[in-house]
């Protein structure tokens, strides 16, 4: 039974009269937000309360919350005032922040993706905020450089971590408040019991790729055999002759009888038991070769009416059974989308080739034991996130399947803990024994990558740097770093990268390690603790070191350089053809360049420019070597400081002119002052006007008066 809740107040129940909706759908897709959209009648009594971009929808099966969002939009109303309301899931909240330009280097995907969360937290209220949940995704070292540029939060992680490393996005609602997970497909859903059956259960469907593609005979083939061909220019492998009554294929008899013999072969280089090879080739032919099937399927939920079946859930595995096509396998819910008011709509759209992504993931992450013993040795920021990770998993994943085995004799064999029912469909899988504990995530076969054995012995895939000294090492390991040289290339998905290390002892002298993903080509040479490194992006380069906050960026005809993070706040200066640029927390101060005047481009020059958003340009001076800072000792003020006036040129020391002239000179203010040398006095003297012929004064004036301050006139008072 779906019912549907609207800010806590029930919005839609079976049966009520007034609690109605029309046309109820809810979209969901494996890694999305998902989506309901709903037809409200008027007599609904929460048809006036729908608010768009705050009211918040939930969707129920039985007591299980199955969506969790936002009303986005309201788009139109019918005739008889019917509304429509278009709802966006949860995960859609990431899209309302912004990553701001920024730089990120040497984090592991959990705290990367944590970070951003927390800048998402910075910027929007409390019902969407999203906090970090389980992260199970790995990078090849788990070291990862990103730098963001104001995209949306949601787009920043799906284009640079989820497209680069694989896994899937789930959004998990609990007690109020959300959680974003960054898992594999084996851990998104559960093992589900209720199948899909051709002829049962199943009542449409249809399928991406048709009987073409299909193989109804395999001849399976193993490794290659050394010297062994009875063809000198073929090459001779491992077949299944001996242990099938001669014959080396294996066939479907249900698809030979629908679609006759097709035939086709598939290699497996590293099997080179033939039992071993026939069983591969069965399962082949079940189940492998429609891993890249996509079907789209209208089933019917057998949960409804029998409680011993499990509802299906998007990223639940299922087991689809089709004799005609002599198919046994488990498939993947991509998308589901359910009609509240008509389940016998539902559809599922099941499919594998998604399931490869995960198979590349686990390749990705087995050559990692030995980065991690290579790094410092001690407790970072690295081992909280992983015991955050780890209590996040133990406490917020679904529950499993536990089965007890026991030989011929009634004996205890062995505890399996998996992500199935059965051992044969299980792809995580955790076995106890009386040997040890191992743990598998590629089914009960193996490799049993991490174990813990009864001789002490501890394999893992991932060892903290620093949880094991060098004397708890074994022999054998302790031997293997005293070589001169270890090196290692390793290719993976969208990465290339090589090392090579000079060891000695557990303690790394000097290495040296180049990383070429679709992204950048990186260098790196450290020695102990200290390293430097080169980035190199389509657009730029970026030099680094780790034991400084300063970084060189290099950029199309520019050299810039910032301080603690490639930010804009953190740039300092650039130099390009215009000439060397200053900058200060986010602001562009101004420059030292050349140019030449407007009016006669061939008087050019050197200048030195301040920009508006600057308040002064200074030459300034340490006056001693104890000295805190600097004391300005010339200073040109664009906007008034402390006592210094705006648009003057300032002094703060004495200016010596060595006899050269000051031209053209205005001077005002009473507080002039001269040095102590010469004479002051007044003099009052009488000024003759005119002249007699005989050589007496005619007329005269005798007011005239001269005053001397240190030897300088400074007051005149005489007759024009």
């Amino acid at each position: 039974m779906y019912k549907v809740k609207m800010d806590g107040q029930t919005l839609y129940y079976p049966g009520d009269n007034e609690a109605v909706l029309i046309n109820s759908t809810v979209k969901l897709q494996t890694g999305y937000a998902g989506t309901f959209e709903f037809m409200v009648p008027a007599q609904n009594p929460l048809y006036d309360k729908i608010n768009n971009r705050k009211s918040m929808v939930s969707v129920f099966r039985d007591s299980t919350e199955i969506f969790y969002g936002e009303v986005r939009k309201q788009p139109k109303k019918d005739r008889n005032k019917n509304k429509n309301v278009y709802c966006a899931g949860a995960m859609s909240f990431l899209s309302d922040s912004i990553q701001p330009r920024r730089e990120y280097h040497n984090l592991t995907p959990r705290q990367m993706l944590e970070a951003w969360l927390n800048e998402h937290n910075s910027q929007v209220e409390e019902r969407k905020r999203i906090y970090i949940g389980i992260v199970t995704i790995h990078d090849s070292n788990d070291s990862l450089y990103r730098y963001t540029n104001r995209e949306n939060t949601l787009k920043a992680i799906r284009e640079k971590l989820v497209d680069k490393l694989g896994g899937y996005l789930r959004i998990r609602h609990i007690e109020n408040r959300l959680y974003l997970d960054w898992i594999t497909l084996e851990e998104y859903g559960k093992y589900c019991k209720q199948p899909i059956e051709f002829g049962s259960n199943l009542l449409e469907y249809s399928e991406s790729i048709n009987a073409e593609n299909l193989i109804t005979a395999l001849i399976p083939l193993g490794a290659r055999l050394e010297g062994k061909s009875e063809i000198e220019a073929l090459e001779k492998y491992v077949d299944i002759t001996s242990v099938n009554n001669g014959k080396d294929y294996v066939y479907s008899q249900e698809a030979v009888n629908e679609f006759g013999w097709i035939w086709g072969t598939n290699t497996w280089n590293d099997v080179t038991d033939p039992l071993n090879l026939i069983r591969k080739g069965r399962e082949w032919l079940q189940d492998n070769q429609f891993e890249e099937w996509i079907l789209k399927v209208t089933a019917v939920d057998l949960s409804a009416m029998d409680q011993e079946y499990e509802s299906f859930e998007c990223g639940d595995r299922i087991q689809c059974r089709a004799k005609p096509y002599g198919m046994n396998r488990v498939f993947p819910v991509q998308e589901m989308t359910i009609y509240l008011q008509e389940p016998e709509k539902n559809t599922l759209i099941l499919g594998g080739a998604v399931e490869r992504t995960c198979t590349s993931q686990i390749k990705d992450s087995n050559n990692k034991v030995n980065n991690e013993l290579d790094n410092i040795r001690k407790t970072t920021s690295w081992m909280q996130s992983a015991i955050d990770n780890a209590t996040a998993m133990m406490t917020g994943s679904k529950g499993g399947y536990k089965i007890s085995e026991f030989d011929e004799d009634g004996r205890w064999l062995r505890d399996l803990y998996m992500n199935a029912p059965n051992k044969e469909d299980a792809s995580q899988v955790m076995q106890i024994n009386m040997n040890g504990i191992g743990f598998s995530r590629t089914g009960f076969e193996g490799p049993y990558l991490n174990a813990w054995t009864i001789d002490g012995v501890f394999m893992g895939e991932f060892i903290k740097a620093g949880s094991v000294t060098a004397e708890k090492l074994s022999v054998e390991y302790r031997e293997s770093v005293n070589e001169e040289i270890v090196s290692k290339f390793n290719v993976a998905k969208d990465l290339i990268s090589a090392e090579v290390t000079r060891a000695q002892g557990a303690e790394v002298e000097l290495a040296a390690s180049l990383k070429v993903t679709s992204e950048l080509v990186e260098t790196k040479v450290s020695k102990g603790d200290f390293g430097s490194y080169v980035q190199q992006y389509y657009d730029k380069v970026i030099y680094g070191f780790n034991h400084s906050s300063r970084y060189v960026q290099i950029n199309p005809g520019e050299i810039a350089i910032y301080d603690n993070g490639v930010e804009d706040s953190k740039l300092r200066s650039s130099f390009d053809q215009n000439g060397n640029h200053f900058y200060r927390d986010g602001y562009y101060i101004g420059k030292i360049g050349t140019n030449f005047q407007t009016n006669d481009r061939s008087k050019r020059g050197l200048v030195f420019d301040l920009e508006s958003q600057a308040a002064y340009m200074t030459w300034a001076a340490k006056k001693s070597a104890s000295s805190s800072g600097y004391t300005m000792v010339f200073t040109y003020t664009l906007d008034a400081m402390d006592d210094y006036s705006s648009d003057t040129l300032h002094a703060g020391c004495d200016l010596d002119m060595h006899n050269r002239w000051i031209r053209n000179a205005k001077i005002s203010g009473s507080g002039i002052q001269y040095e102590d040398a010469g004479i002051s006095a007044t003099i009052d003297f009488v000024q003759v006007l005119e002249m007699n012929p005989d050589g007496t004064a005619s007329r005269w004036g005798d007011s005239g008066r001269m005053q001397f301050k240190n030897g300088r006139l400074v007051d005149l008072n005489y007759y024009a």
